[in-house]
């Protein structure tokens, strides 16, 4: 019996510590090889979630360069900023989606979302991956094997660029704005009170790694709330979440379009612009040199 737990033991250190082994080495070489190199004439980039993504029409900006994904939030913005910074001197200038809604404490279940953690795995650093092994080891530990994986079929592909597919400009065309007003209910006039506890403990502490990066590096950091519709329920956080901005961002410029004019017809959603307020709110961002 002795000899048998023996050999168990011995044979779940050696797959554990070849696992290990397979992880660390396959990191090591995406992040050496990776490819986050932009054009040489931008130097102004936005990242976020679906917000910026469906907002900032980088075609008609210029110098400009799209990063936001659908989906992300600031753990998974500080991964791409940190390579893009050290790989492209140029860029001067981070805008970041900051709204109420991405304060909140479900931010924090987006490390979990979309396959991140494998995409991204090779530029996490100690802290990272300590942070996602304490919140929630299964889930982490089944991530990294999904990553090994990922990083097994880049390695063997020579794929190394990540420039395309770090998000982008999402271009939609359709609009659900009328259904959804005619069968809106709630009334968002109502403002929730501050609750410490209802704000992000983890991914917001990304958000203030991004800021210190920027600074650190002679670079302008702007938050920006992309426009929204009136009747967006985000509008019931807005005490909660300008008392959070002037207690931790107060310094750092905030550009604020919540109330940009948009005609119902220029939205997707609530939340959402179509490519038709894209159009109209990039050529106006455009015309202001901001």
């Amino acid at each position: 019996m002795k000899l048998f737990l023996k050999n168990t033991i011995l044979f779940f250190c050696l797959l554990y510590g070849s696992i290990f082994a397979l992880v660390i080495g396959g990191n090591y070489i995406i992040n050496s090889q990776a490819d986050f190199t932009l054009k040489p004439h931008i130097n102004k980039i936005v990242l976020g979630n679906s917000h910026p993504a469906g907002t900032f029409n980088d075609s008609l900006i210029s110098n400009f360069k799209n990063l936001a994904d659908p989906g992300d939030n600031y753990f998974y913005g500080y991964q791409k900023l940190k390579k893009i910074i050290k790989q492209n001197p140029q860029v001067d200038t981070v805008y970041v989606e900051f709204n109420p809604k991405t304060i909140l404490l479900w931010e924090d279940s987006k490390l979990w979302k979309k396959n991140q953690i494998p995409n991204y795995q090779a530029f996490f650093n100690f802290n990272d991956h300590y942070l996602l092994a304490s919140i929630n080891s299964l889930s982490y530990q089944q991530d990294m094997i999904k990553g090994l994986t990922t990083n097994v079929k880049r390695i063997a592909t020579n794929q190394y660029n990540f420039k395309d597919s770090l998000g982008g400009f999402r271009h939609v065309k359709s609009s659900y704005i009328n259904v959804i007003l005619d069968t809106l209910t709630y009334k968002n006039e109502k403002q929730f009170k501050f609750n410490q506890k209802m704000i992000s403990r983890y991914d917001l502490l990304y958000l203030s790694k991004m800021v210190d990066l920027c600074q650190n590096k002679n670079i302008q950091i702007i938050l920006v709330r992309s426009p929204y519709h009136k009747k967006f329920d985000a509008h019931r956080y807005e005490t909660i979440f300008q008392i959070y901005r002037m207690e931790h961002f107060k310094t750092i410029p905030f550009l604020d379009f919540m109330n940009f004019p948009m005609n119902n017809w220029e939205f997707k959603d609530l939340e959402h612009l179509n490519f038709k307020g894209a159009r109209k709110f990039s050529l106006w961002f455009e015309e202001q040199n901001l």
